[in-house]
């Protein structure tokens, strides 16, 4: 009898098949790019054991795929992690010429964190860094302390600390704040 029991525990234990669930990461590199671009956006598939279909997205695409615009394998659920995320992002439809256009206000200021000035146009005003091309010592401790940036030349912003950086650098606390490290 106890061997009976111990043959159908044993069964029970073998035949079951752990299903990881599969959920997108967003991440974004704020570094000068060979494109011209200050910020390089990336994607991948996390199953919890390994990293699948990493992609390196414009911000086109990003903005495209993470409002559920576009039907993707990043996104097959359209969901809009903005909305979700309460981010100032998404896709606008021109009323007189139907042409669609995609908008990111949190985008548009990641390279402040970087820079002291814009690099490439100054009219774009002042970041929030203390030096020219990369943050002060300071800055880069907070960096690495609250989002797990350890090198903002080589470091993507992933996960759930991206979507925290994008809400952050909409926030006027958080921007006095980051402008007050030195």
């Amino acid at each position: 009898m106890l061997r009976l029991l111990l043959m159908g525990f044993w069964v029970t234990m073998t035949s079951v098949v752990l299903v990881n669930e599969t959920k997108t990461v967003f991440g974004v590199k704020i570094s000068y790019q060979s494109t011209g671009q200050l910020t390089t956006f990336s994607v991948h598939i996390d199953n919890g054991i390994s990293q699948n279909a990493r992609k390196i997205l414009t911000e086109n695409e990003f903005i495209h795929i993470a409002s559920g615009k576009w039907p993707s394998i990043y996104n097959p659920k359209r969901v809009n992690y903005f909305e979700m995320h309460h981010l100032s992002c998404g896709i606008l439809k021109d009323s007189i010429t139907l042409k669609e256009y995609d908008y990111c206000l949190p985008v548009d200021s990641l390279w402040k964190i970087r820079f002291e000035r814009h690099p490439f146009d100054l009219s774009q005003g002042n970041g929030w860094s203390h030096k020219q091309y990369k943050p002060t010592p300071k800055q880069e401790i907070y960096l690495f302390n609250t989002y797990g940036v350890k090198q903002i030349d080589g470091d993507f912003f992933m996960d759930d600390k991206f979507w925290r950086l994008l809400e952050d650098v909409q926030n006027p606390d958080w921007i006095a704040n980051y402008k007050s490290i030195e």
